[in-house]
């Protein structure tokens, strides 16, 4: 397995871990953060297949809470194909994208996750994040979605 930096042209690739066109403008929006450098997203590539995916967001207009620039840096779309899971992939994504932020300067990082996504809280504890905002809800693309949000602080 190989964790990179996603190049921009192999954006759709993505949709086989997971569907962007579930929501209207959903792609051509994380097409215009990534040109843009407002994310920076990070795979796992088996093979020359993506199968796991992280970003990282630099703003955030929906949470300002998440993102302090050139401090605070927001997570999302920790993702790992089923028949990957539970082989250390979504650690890798998740260590690879805190390190590359804390070389960059950045030692305090935001995730949200669904309140009902145990597996998920139990990863990001396990690195050290704690609740920052509980409760939290949010219109994502026409569904309501609802979540918690995490932060870790490295010093």
């Amino acid at each position: 397995m190989e964790l990179k930096l996603l190049p921009v042209e192999r954006l759709d690739e993505l949709n086989a871990i997971y569907d962007m066109s579930r929501f209207e403008n959903f792609q051509q929006t994380r097409e215009d953060n990534l040109r843009n450098r407002r994310e920076i997203c990070v795979v796992a590539e088996e093979e020359g297949r993506f199968v796991g995916e992280i970003s990282i967001m630099t703003e955030n207009s929906n949470i300002p809470i998440a993102v302090i620039p050139n401090k605070r840096m927001y997570l999302f779309g920790l993702r790992v194909l089923p028949e990957f899971r539970n082989m250390g992939i979504g650690t890798a994504l998740l260590k690879y994208a805190i390190t590359s932020c804390t070389r960059r300067g950045i030692f305090e990082f935001t995730i949200g996750v669904e309140t009902d996504n145990a597996d998920a809280r139990r990863l990001y504890e396990k690195f050290g994040f704690a609740t920052l905002l509980e409760n939290c809800s949010e219109m994502q693309y026409g569904k309501m979605c609802r979540y918690d949000l995490l932060m870790l602080k490295l010093r």
